[in-house]
């Protein structure tokens, strides 16, 4: 591998909350295991509006960009920092995690330097910013003029290449299984939480409209009518769905009283914790990339149900290692969880077991490290002979 520094840009850095901080940080840290030197530039809490500063962690250089609170002078900031770190540290490729405004930022500052730049769509850049006309412009540019394209389920890659016109690369999220593992559940745990002897189905992630909150908490409302549940939303709900939390909350109590709200906390082993408590998770998402919390989740040895929608459909292969859902059928997602309840415990923990073992065979971190290096190595070095990309020669 090439001893020239890569920059990653994210629009989230390490520890805060969400995929994109998680990912960016993850695909760092691979490139700095291959003998990269790494730069993580990104907008984040950690420095003052306009500030800069710049951590060593874990293997990579972060260089915490303030955020502004007007956008344009925002990526401004973020564009104009890059270009200072590609130039200060002869950075030889860039690596934009999103395709909005990091793979924006990414791709200007990268051919304003003359360096190849790759983006990698996560999903909601293209779910939600084809249909917002203040993000197209940036998708559009980002997609259009990278040297390379990944994207992280293969409907993503197929989305990209018929609207922009160019390959992308199917290059999956993965998961650590030595982090996310099956766990007994804890009754002390259980007591903590309040759950007394009731069954539990969870939610991981931030609950909002896209992750299906206006199909969860309904459904959650009708079951528990017939059926001692609690619902664990693990990871909260996001602050602009609070009023819709709060409304449900005063439309329905009965249901409202049995939700239990976890905080975003990034501790592998507690969530492995908390997901044994669960006979169920549910992922009711009306589009999604590839979702960490599903990997983690099947990583975990959890039954699975989700609609079938993006990655979805790469992790999950319907009656085998969990269960999908089409969208159109949500008003069905009562009926659904209760059929999965209905199995019985064998007949669940076989449907975890046999996720665990698909996520530990096909998603392994070393298939998404390998699949990367071999696209920086393409991009940094066009003189060497090719191979095939790593991840789409080995999933199935």
């Amino acid at each position: 591998m090439t001893t020239q520094s890569v920059a990653v840009v994210s629009e989230r850095a390490p520890g805060e909350p969400g995929g994109l901080a998680v990912a960016a940080e993850r695909i760092a840290k691979h490139a700095a295991l291959n003998g990269v030197r790494v730069h993580l530039v990104s907008w984040s809490k950690q420095a003052a509006p306009g500030a800069r500063s710049v951590a060593e962690h874990a293997g990579i250089t972060v260089h915490h960009v303030g955020r502004l609170p007007d956008r344009t002078d925002a990526l401004q900031a973020l564009t104009d920092h890059l270009g200072d770190v590609i130039a200060d540290h002869s950075v030889g490729l860039v690596h934009a995690i999103n395709a909005v405004y990091a793979g924006y930022a990414g791709v200007l500052a990268a051919t304003l330097a003359g360096v190849p730049s790759i983006v990698s769509a996560r999903g909601n850049d293209l779910d939600r910013g084809l249909f917002r006309g203040d993000q197209l412009p940036f998708v559009s540019h980002a997609l259009t003029r990278a040297s390379a394209v990944t994207g992280v389920s293969r409907a993503l890659c197929a989305q990209a290449g018929k609207l922009f016109g160019r390959e992308a690369h199917f290059v999956p999220n993965s998961v650590d299984a030595a982090a996310f593992r099956p766990e007994t559940a804890d009754n002390s745990l259980r007591a903590s939480l309040g759950l007394g002897q009731d069954r539990a189905i969870g939610f991981v992630g931030e609950l909002r409209e896209k992750k299906g909150m206006r199909f969860l908490l309904p459904a959650f409302a009708e079951l528990i009518r017939t059926r001692p549940l609690r619902l664990l939303l693990i990871g909260g709900v996001r602050g602009e769905c609070e009023a819709a939390l709060g409304e449900f909350r005063r439309s329905a109590p009965a249901a409202a009283e049995r939700i239990v709200e976890l905080p975003y906390e990034r501790n592998p082993a507690r969530l492995s914790r908390l997901l044994a408590l669960c006979e169920l998770l549910v992922f009711p998402s009306l589009y999604e990339g590839m979702p960490n919390a599903v990997l983690e989740t099947m990583a975990a040895a959890r039954p699975v149900l989700a609609t079938d929608v993006g990655g979805h459909r790469d992790l999950i292969v319907h009656g085998d290692t969990g269960a999908l859902l089409s969208t159109r059928d949500l008003n069905r997602l009562p009926e659904a969880i209760g059929e999965m309840l209905d199995l019985s415990a064998t007949e669940r923990a076989a449907l975890g077991s046999r996720a665990r073992a698909y996520v530990v065979a096909h998603y392994a971190p070393e298939t998404e490290r390998d699949a990367y290096a071999e696209l920086y190595r393409r991009l940094l070095d066009p003189t060497a002979p090719q191979q095939a990309l790593l991840s789409t020669a080995r999933l199935p």
